[in-house]
């Protein structure tokens, strides 16, 4: 609360600003502000009816109970201020929150104690009708689940004991295997680029050769390849968000063995890259992450399957099927 001074037409005046806060919800709160006073004294009885006014209302909307989009936020800013083990870091969160205002928006001017199991249902077949996977439909529902019991825990909500899509199956055939190439696929791809002189041709062909991730091979540098053992060692990646380099995904280093076409490979991007710091050349759609636009495009354009810039780890592993499980 404050009263504040100022002058206006050769007249002193008073300007009262009243701001009160709940202490159960640090994003619940009542704002009021009053000019043209002509008084100090008048003033601080403004101040005082203000802020009686300003009480009333904020125990009203406490009383009422939070909207879902209100403990969406609080939930959020709770997350972002004080942190969580749940979550690696803060992208996580936004990603979950953006989740949330899109799958549930017809929720966010509901009370949490009001949605139903029938609620929880529509979001559920709604998702399954807008082609989702079967995990990413039971990352919603996770999510929900997760924010509905921290709002009970934290006395976000009242006469609330359960979230609307907690027990509710997902009624959906399993998941299609993702699309990959086979053999004489991958031969044909890594030979019409090499033959084209492609920019992506060596960003692919370490990828299918070594199974790492887009991150892992964007962070590879000369000193992870060890030619006296025949190994490359994967010991970072590169997080597009931060544009940082950190550990790999799974937290831990692992060694790939250098078969005789990956050693060739990488003998080429010695005399290409070898003099700076990293393995494989920089192209500006790597630089902005994206690496499946191209990756697709020029598999359509020489009549292959399109995959993911991902499948081409599971294509790695196709590789070492077919050959035993290394170089013969």
């Amino acid at each position: 609360m404050s009263i504040k001074e100022y002058h206006e037409n050769g007249k002193t005046l008073f300007e009262v600003y009243v701001h009160v806060k709940s202490n159960s919800d640090p994003l619940l709160r009542v704002q009021k502000r009053k000019r043209n006073i002509h008084s100090l004294k008048d003033a601080a009885k403004e101040e005082m009816r203000m802020t009686k006014t300003s009480l009333v209302e904020l125990g009203a909307l406490e009383e009422k109970g939070n909207t879902w989009e209100r403990v969406i936020e609080v939930w959020y800013y709770d997350q972002a201020q004080n942190g969580s083990d749940r979550y690696k870091n803060k992208f996580t969160v936004d990603d979950y929150y953006v989740m949330l205002k899109r799958y549930t928006a017809d929720w966010l001017k509901r009370r949490p104690q009001e949605l139903t199991r029938g609620d929880g249902k529509k979001v559920l077949e709604t998702l399954q009708a807008l082609g989702k996977s079967k995990s990413y439909i039971s990352k919603v529902k996770n999510t929900i689940n997760v924010v509905f019991q921290w709002a009970i825990d934290n006395r976000q909500v009242k006469d609330l004991y359960a979230s609307p899509v907690k027990g509710l199956k997902i009624d959906k055939k399993e998941d299609k295997f993702p699309e990959i190439l086979n053999l004489t696929e991958i031969r044909t791809f890594l030979c019409e680029a090499k033959r084209r002189s492609h920019e992506w041709y060596p960003i692919w062909a370490m990828a299918l050769l070594t199974g790492m991730r887009s991150g892992e091979l964007y962070a590879l540098e000369w000193n992870d390849i060890d030619f006296e053992n025949k190994l490359v060692r994967v010991k970072q990646s590169f997080n597009k968000r931060t544009r940082e380099i950190k550990t790999t995904k799974s937290g831990y280093w692992r060694n790939v063995p250098i078969s005789s076409d990956l050693n060739y490979l990488i003998v080429e991007l010695k005399s290409l890259t070898g003099q700076g710091r990293w393995v494989l050349p920089r192209v500006s759609d790597w630089d902005r992450g994206e690496q499946a636009k191209p990756l697709r495009a020029f598999l359509i354009e020489i009549g292959l399957p399109s995959v993911k810039f991902h499948t081409l780890r599971a294509c790695f592993a196709t590789q070492l099927l077919a050959h035993g499980g290394g170089d013969k």
